[in-house]
């Protein structure tokens, strides 16, 4: 098999675009994101037979984190395997997040978190019909976590529209 991405596959081995990719960049149906992160990780496939298996969905940056968004059974794949992990890390060279392409609102916010566990996951709704998500992690957060935590929150609000609180137990 051959990896998937948004890109064709000659492209992405080239790294120069045809014209039907360019028409699609151009049209906005793919992001200038999703064209780097198809040329990184098919390079990545060169290295490592088991990428060359996955289907990339999609690619978005946000303020130089990456979010990788893999089919279902390719993201438990990668999920499962610290090196494979390392190697698209090290391929990027920059924060990578990954994701679900297909998950609910939940399950996107559980990749986010991964691997601090969330215990619970509910709205509260403002007088002013704004609506919020609170999710609760069962883990006390360091200054570190408190970095990865905004930068969550900057992630799932500009991807789903998701405004967060997270609280402690």
């Amino acid at each position: 098999m051959i990896l998937k991405t948004p890109i064709c596959t000659f492209d992405a081995k080239t790294g120069i675009l045809c014209n039907m990719c360019e028409n699609k960049l151009a049209a906005g149906q793919i992001t200038n994101s999703d064209v780097e992160g198809s040329i990184v990780l098919t390079k990545l496939s060169l290295k490592n037979p088991e990428i060359d298996k996955m289907t990339l969905i999609a690619s978005k940056e946000i303020d130089n984190e990456v979010i990788l968004f893999f089919k279902s059974s390719d993201f438990r794949t990668i999920r499962s395997n610290t090196k494979l992990i390392d190697l698209i890390r090290q391929g990027f060279k920059k924060n990578i997040w990954l994701v679900e392409s297909d998950s609910n609102d939940r399950r996107f916010l559980e990749n986010l978190f991964y691997p601090i566990r969330i215990d619970n996951f509910n709205f509260i709704w403002l007088p002013d019909g704004h609506k919020l998500t609170r999710v609760v992690i069962d883990k006390k957060i360091n200054s570190i976590e408190k970095i990865t935590l905004e930068r969550i929150k900057k992630i799932s609000l500009s991807l789903k529209k998701i405004e967060l609180v997270v609280d402690t137990e």
